[in-house]
């Protein structure tokens, strides 16, 4: 396909289509998910021990933040939240396996790396739910960190940033998921005219093909043209013979 014609007014329709579809089935998505409320804290975590250097210090801390961040996702340590004096909601599942999927649906933890700073977000239906559950997470590792590292007193760990309730819900992001899905349009929309330039996708669907002659397109329905092959005048057939 000649480069001046890839962009004519049959492939601009397509696209226009297909983008308009990939639009529409991402907000749909979007809306069907349940609206969550996001609550985060961030916790520093400092070793200091005698006749160590700031470097090996700060290399410890970001150690022991490390093992930290996956302690959160132990059954220990969500028992311990569950134990502190917040107003939490215990329904996040009854078996092990089906409490785990929840609370690490509910709980995202990320580190700053070399940094020794755990960053903790909390997703939950209830804004109120999602600080409780922010602030008690911050306040079990404050307290109860050394059940999980050999490293006793040498540790402390401060909260550097405090939970807070968010009056806007985090999750579906309405304007992100339209983003993507107005990318993903055109990239799919280009595809398609690229890999079938002649073809519009309205007679695509309903299985018709173009036919190219005489720098004029025309869509011919398969089915059709074999209805009108068998229709054809017998004496243009080769090997009849009038006698």
């Amino acid at each position: 396909m000649e480069q001046q014609n890839i962009f004519n007014s049959k492939n601009i329709s397509t696209i226009f289509f297909i983008t308009i579809i990939i639009i529409i089935l991402g907000l749909i998505v979007s809306f069907l998910q349940t609206p969550k409320y996001k609550s985060s804290t961030k916790l520093l975590v400092v070793f200091s021990q005698e006749n160590m250097s700031p470097y090996s210090s700060a290399q410890t801390s970001n150690y022991i933040a490390g093992i930290l961040t996956e302690v959160i996702y132990s059954d220990s340590f969500i028992d311990n939240v569950f134990k502190t004096s917040f107003d939490l909601e215990k329904n996040i599942g009854f078996n092990q396996e089906q409490k785990m999927k929840n609370w690490k649906k509910m709980v995202k933890i990320s580190l700053q790396e070399n940094k020794g700073i755990i960053i903790v977000d909390v997703y939950h239906e209830d804004s109120k739910q999602a600080n409780n559950f922010a602030q008690a997470i911050g306040y079990t590792l404050i307290t109860n960190h050394s059940l999980y590292h050999g490293s006793g007193d040498n540790v402390v760990i401060k909260m550097i940033g405090t939970p807070g309730i968010s009056d806007k819900w985090a999750t579906p992001n309405i304007a992100q998921n339209t983003l993507l899905s107005l990318i993903t349009g055109i990239f799919i929309s280009l595809t398609f005219i690229l890999i079938f330039p002649e073809q519009e996708l309205i007679n695509y669907i309903l299985g018709k093909k173009s036919i190219k002659k005489d720098e004029t397109i025309y869509f011919e329905n398969n089915s059709e043209n074999k209805e009108n092959t068998s229709e054809e005048d017998p004496q243009n057939k080769e090997g009849y013979y009038n006698w």
